[in-house]
């Protein structure tokens, strides 16, 4: 099975059509030996630079922890097709010949697509390990009545699940990543139409379906997809209420079909370029005064990964910090049951990838 089952490759597979893909801007080295031909010495270095860049900007994601034997199987997929992954990229100063060493070495900056370096690691189970699998549910109400829209919310929820997604199914695991949205049918040709082209209005029936949908963290609201468009058409020798239906259907498969435009993948690259930038997450600090909450703070600051800390206040009864990360979530939450505030130690209440709650004892 393919396994998007894990993370945010999961999360957003809906349909992310937003005009501009992932991309994250990276400083890297790169070096190599000095031969006679010091042009190709340069494009080497720059070559190496450019396989650094896309180490880099995956980095978050595929780590020795995380992917254990298989780690250098997975960078050996990454470096050999690195160069296609970087879509601009300047070079910084001038070469730097290191007679000594017999090495030439490059900077450049580099804009690296996530979205091209994902499709690589598709078939790698292990690489969504450190992401881990958030509860994923979907919310699709009928542009005119507001209400559920039953058909293209059960077809979109029988897709996750048969691609792996952990589906939030109301039994006390509530959903940690919500794709909502709109959804409103159109009718094309209606059957007994007259009128319709060809007079193809005498046998079949079309219907367009169309939804507005954006993917959210459950727990904040925060937006981690941007609102998209989607559409989908259904067909029918028999009714016009059987050609809406296999619309609203169609349009609930096309959202997670990988076939259709890799979205899964494009939701994925999403994530690793959130997660290189810094992803927001709130921490509540059970019963905290402002004292203890300006220690904790102050704690959190010296986690590795951690990007800045802002925005500490107390809300009923509990302290509030949100905190901008560079690090996977269990490995943030590893670090931070490590911190001692004083005399107490961090407890860990409850946790989503966007808000953690806890204790000091």
């Amino acid at each position: 099975m393919r396994t998007l089952i894990t993370i945010f490759a999961l999360v957003l597979a809906g349909g992310l059509l937003a005009q501009e893909q992932p991309e994250v801007k990276i400083d890297a080295s790169g070096m190599a030996a000095i031969g006679n031909d010091r042009a190709a010495c340069i494009e080497e270095a720059i070559l190496d630079a450019k396989r650094n860049a896309v180490e880099q900007a995956l980095g978050v994601l595929v780590n020795a922890e995380a992917l254990a034997q298989n780690y250098e199987v997975v960078w050996e997929t990454i470096r050999t097709r690195s160069q296609g992954y970087v879509k601009h990229w300047e070079l910084l100063g001038e070469p730097e010949w290191d007679t000594r060493n017999g090495l030439v070495k490059v900077r450049i900056r580099a804009t690296v697509s996530t979205i091209d370096a994902v499709k690589a690691l598709w078939e790698i189970p292990e690489v969504y390990v450190a992401l881990e699998r958030p509860r994923v549910g979907v919310k699709l109400l009928a542009v005119d009545t507001r209400q559920p829209e039953p058909t293209s919310t059960a077809t979109l929820t029988q897709a996750l699940q048969a691609r792996g997604f952990a589906v939030a199914d109301g039994s006390g695991n509530p959903a940690e990543v919500l794709i909502i949205g709109t959804v409103r049918t159109e009718a094309g040709i209606r059957l007994g139409d007259k009128g319709a082209p060809y007079g193809l209005g005498e046998v079949i029936a079309t219907q367009k379906a169309y939804a507005d949908v954006r993917v959210v963290w459950a727990d904040t609201g925060a937006t981690l997809v941007p609102p998209f468009h989607w559409e989908a058409t259904g067909f029918s020798f028999n009714s016009n209420e059987e050609a809406r239906q296999e619309a609203l259907q169609t349009l609930g498969r096309e959202l997670v079909e990988e076939s259709k435009a890799a979205l899964g993948q494009k939701a994925l690259a999403a994530l690793i370029s959130q997660l290189y930038n810094g992803l927001r997450v709130r921490l509540v600090v059970r019963g905290a005064d402002y004292r203890t909450l300006s220690q904790f703070s102050d704690k959190l600051r010296t986690i590795r990964g951690v990007a800045s800390v802002e925005r500490e206040r107390l809300e009923a009864g509990d302290g509030v910090v949100e905190a901008v990360v560079r690090l996977p979530p269990a490995l943030f939450r590893r670090q931070l049951v490590e911190l001692r505030v004083g005399t107490k130690r961090v407890s860990i209440l409850r946790y989503s990838p966007s808000l953690i709650r806890l204790a000091l004892r």
